[in-house]
Parts: C-alpha cells; sequence; structure tokens
C-alpha cells in the first residue's frame, strides 16, 4: 500500500501574481492587498506625464496648450481631473472587460489601484467625500453600477478606513445620452442632459467638503463638470475635483 502524505497547499503569495490584466486567474484576485495589485499593474499602465493639462489631464499640443475646451470655459464647475493613467493597452481591455463583458470582478482590482493612488497623491490634503459618478441601471443604461461598485469595493479593501467613500451620496434619477466614444459635440450635449438627471441625496454629506468623484473613463470632462456643478449648487460642496482610472487621449 502507499503510504498517504498530507497535502500542503502553495502559499497565495508564492504562487505571484499573474499579470495585468489576467486579474480573473490571479491567486490575488478576490482578495489581494491593494499594494500588490497596484505593483503588478503598474508596469502597464502609461501615466500621465509632466505633458499632461495641469486641469484636465489631457496631452498638451506642441504649443504646451490644451485641446480640451473644457479646460477655458468660463462656466466650468469641476476645479481639476487627475488621470491615474491613460486609456490605452491593458487598461482598456480591462475595463472594457468590466463594463461590457460581465467580468465584475475587476472593481475589486480597479478600487485597489484606487486606494494606492489616493495613498500616493491625496494624503497630504484629503477629500472629505469620494463620490461616484453615479450609473443608471436598466433601460437605457448601465448593465449593473459600475462606478459604485469600484467605490464599493475600496471601501471594503480600506482596512483602517482611511478613507470617506460614500457611492451612493449623488444619484442618477433617469437614463441619459450614451457617452462612451462619442464626439466631443455629444459629449457636452449628454453632460448638459446628465446635469438634470442628477439629485444629490443628502446635502448635509457634502455641504462645505472638498469633493472628489471617481469615474472610470475620462474623454472631454464634461460629465464630470456636469456632477460637480450638481455637487456644488445642490449639494453646497466647497470644492469637487475627479479623478479616473483612465483619461482617453486626443489625437494630436
Amino acid at each position: 500500500m502507499l503510504a498517504m502524505t498530507a497535502y500542503s497547499p502553495v502559499p497565495v503569495a508564492a504562487l505571484g501574481p499573474a499579470g495585468f490584466p489576467n486579474c480573473p486567474g490571479c491567486a490575488y484576485f478576490r482578495a489581494g492587498p491593494p499594494s500588490v495589485c497596484a505593483s503588478c499593474a503598474g508596469p502597464e499602465l502609461v501615466r500621465p506625464g509632466p505633458d499632461q493639462c495641469t486641469v484636465c489631464a489631457q496631452r498638451l499640443r506642441p504649443d504646451c496648450s490644451c485641446p480640451n475646451e473644457l479646460c477655458r470655459a468660463a462656466d466650468r464647475r469641476i476645479s481639476r481631473i487627475h488621470a491615474i493613467a491613460y486609456q490605452t493597452g491593458a487598461l482598456r481591455r480591462a475595463i472594457n472587460s468590466y463594463k461590457y463583458r460581465d467580468a465584475r470582478g475587476f472593481a475589486a482590482v480597479f478600487a485597489r489601484i484606487l486606494l494606492v493612488w489616493l495613498d500616493e497623491r491625496t494624503a497630504a490634503a484629503p477629500p472629505g467625500l469620494i463620490v461616484a459618478n453615479p450609473s443608471w441601471v436598466g433601460p437605457g443604461g448601465q448593465q449593473f453600477a459600475h462606478t459604485e461598485a469600484v467605490l464599493v469595493a475600496a471601501a471594503e479593501a480600506d482596512a483602517d478606513g482611511r478613507w470617506p467613500f460614500d457611492p451612493g451620496a449623488i444619484i442618477k434619477t433617469q437614463p441619459t445620452l450614451k457617452s462612451a466614444d462619442g464626439q466631443a459635440w455629444s459629449k457636452r450635449v449628454s453632460g448638459s442632459e446628465l446635469r438634470d438627471a442628477l439629485r444629490v441625496a443628502d446635502p448635509s454629506r457634502t455641504a462645505g467638503r472638498f469633493v472628489l468623484v471617481y469615474d472610470d473613463v475620462c474623454t472631454t470632462g464634461s460629465q464630470l463638470n456636469a456632477v460637480a456643478g450638481c455637487l456644488l449648487d445642490q449639494g453646497n460642496a466647497a470644492r469637487v475635483e475627479g479623478v479616473v482610472l483612465a483619461r482617453a487621449l486626443w489625437r494630436s
């Protein structure tokens, strides 16, 4: 008879990350520490450099001007849009899988990347509240609340409760025009329509605060500007900035 030996599972740490964006097959996918996921994804992310616009994070023209008219608009409501990375390569594929191919587990990965960015970029002047560009789920809308899901996952991964996530602070009350991959003019129209569909759930949660709005992708910033306007007007926020996982690059 063969001798039986005890089964010794391989420690998760010994397996190593699978490599972004192969996250669904990774040992850290369900409950990885933020530092591991951010370090794994880091080499695949194209970060904005010194040639980015300090208002909207778009890449500047050769003459150092920004092609995005939002930055020069007299009625701009959002103070600044930060970008964790540009919408290229692996990050684009991961976001598309998350939003359109039911790979909803990516919410946890994006949340960990966001947490590390918050630690690195906002620790000295932290936001008073972190909200989502809200989703409309149902006919004419998203398949699921994709932006809110990332903030829920971030709150769960924020073991020390350092960051004030509030996914439901601002809500969308009806479907609006699709803005993904639209032209600049359609982005402006959808941003205006979005403003009419937004409501602040409880102004006491936003009043007097520096509010940071999370979104997955920014092309023109029109939607984030509409959200900022609602937070300032209805929610009496003191200042509103945005942070996006991916900044769409415009052709020069």
